[in-house]
């Protein structure tokens, strides 16, 4: 039986880690933003040097294979990061390329029956979120084991590759299908030398000190798909959320109003990614700060105050960064690409919404409940299905920003509603 330490111990553990914790976190943020910057300079290059249609065909071949391959990703790095006893490397990537190599599979033969004209840019796009797939499972070894400056190097190195790469083929060529080769091509390239030999020697370096493991390889690999297909079910379940709309614009407006919608998603997916990275670097505050508190249900207490000071953070700064948007994307991207007051409108609240359902969901995680993971993606998701089909028809991309208040409000308030209740039955 391991004895807790005591609170001043724990306390002092806790400011002792803080700094690299802190670091770790930067190293990982600037790690997304680059991992995103990458797939916007394309948006930027494909805009600039092609027209409307063809950003268009590209981001709707995108959002064709993102579910697929967001499935097949098995949340593999949250399972490298929490999965205890630790797995073996050899046995993490087997099984993540197992996943992906049928998600490839599915994704073109699902392509070749529904839209078989698109089927070589999807089987090029897939093979673009194979490198997207390994290049975050890959992050979790890394951050486990101390080196996520490698992550940040990375992600640097390979942003700057990509983005150069695809600039010359797409100035040279001004065609789409030339230009995935190329990303496909050199984002495999980097994924393989700047993060896979990095995690394979760190990892086999930690598990040479923790000794030999048991040889039976099927238990194992059973414990990694076990731990990780409900997280693949739910995340996929959560990417038709900026998916779907590109689908349904694409039916009623046609490819080029879908590449508007592709880039405009752009500043949702940003503070997507910065409220998580956040929402996650906060989880030991919250553990403990729940330990000091006296009431029923410490955990909804301390995410409420996390995702009101949050959300109070977020109000001006959503209001001056859409001012700027609505200025600063025409001029980088085109006339073509412009943020009206109907679309903006929703777009803010959308965002305003995410510390709620990001603290919330979060909450959920440290209450162990990661079944209900899969209930919070079925509900945010379905809901925000079913206000796109109604409302896009009627308002274009307005609509698809009214579906995301929708799926990231429900997201909040059901999450909000299972720690409570979860509350409640252990307080008894």
């Amino acid at each position: 039986m391991t004895i807790p330490p005591s609170p001043g111990k724990r306390a002092a553990t806790s400011q002792a880690m803080s700094p690299g914790t802190a670091k770790s976190t930067l190293y990982l943020l600037g790690a997304q933003f680059l991992r995103n910057l990458g797939p916007l300079l394309v948006l930027f290059f494909l805009a600039r040097l092609t027209d409307q249609a063809t950003v268009g065909i590209y981001s709707l071949a995108l959002a064709i294979v993102t579910p697929f391959f967001v499935l097949a990703q098995l949340g593999m790095r949250t399972v490298t990061l929490t999965l205890e006893p630790e797995a073996s490397f050899r046995h993490y990537t087997g099984v993540q390329s197992g996943s992906v190599a049928l998600a490839l599979i599915a994704a073109t033969f699902f392509v070749t029956l529904t839209t078989p004209e698109l089927t070589v840019i999807v089987l090029l796009a897939g093979l673009l979120k194979i490198a997207d797939a390994f290049s975050d499972f890959l992050s979790g070894p890394l951050q486990r084991h101390g080196r996520s400056s490698i992550v940040f190097k990375a992600s640097l190195i390979a942003a700057i590759a990509v983005s150069v790469a695809v600039g010359l083929v797409l100035y040279f060529t001004r065609s789409l299908v030339p230009t995935l080769i190329v990303l496909a091509g050199t984002s495999l390239l980097a994924a393989y030398l700047l993060l896979f030999r990095p995690a394979e020697r760190v990892s086999h370096a930690a598990e040479h000190l923790v000794g030999p493991r048991p040889t039976a390889s099927r238990p194992e690999i059973k414990r990694i798909i076990a731990a990780g297909l409900p997280l693949g079910i739910a995340m996929s379940m959560m990417s038709l959320i900026s998916t779907v709309p590109q689908y349904v614009v694409t039916a009623n407006d046609g490819p080029a109003e879908t590449a508007r919608l592709a880039v405009l998603l752009y500043i949702y997916a940003l503070a997507d990614i910065v409220t998580g990275v956040v929402s996650q670097a906060w989880i030991p505050h919250a553990q403990e700060q729940m330990r000091t508190l006296s009431t029923k249900i410490p955990v909804l207490s301390v995410s409420l105050r996390g995702s009101t000071m949050w959300t109070l953070i977020y109000v001006p700064v959503v209001v001056a960064g859409l001012f700027l948007s609505s200025w600063l994307i025409p001029i980088v991207f085109g006339a073509d690409y412009t943020l009206s007051v109907e679309e903006a409108v929703p777009l803010g609240i959308a965002i305003v919404l995410l510390p709620a359902a990001h603290f919330m969901g979060t909450a959920v995680a440290i209450r162990n409940d990661y079944l209900h993971a899969l209930t919070l993606a079925f509900a945010s998701t379905a809901l925000s299905l079913g206000t796109c089909l109604v409302l896009i028809p009627r308002l274009g991309i307005a609509g698809a920003f009214w579906a995301l208040v929708v799926a990231v409000g429900t997201r909040a308030v059901i999450a909000a509603s299972i720690v409570y209740l979860r509350g409640r039955e252990r307080a008894k």
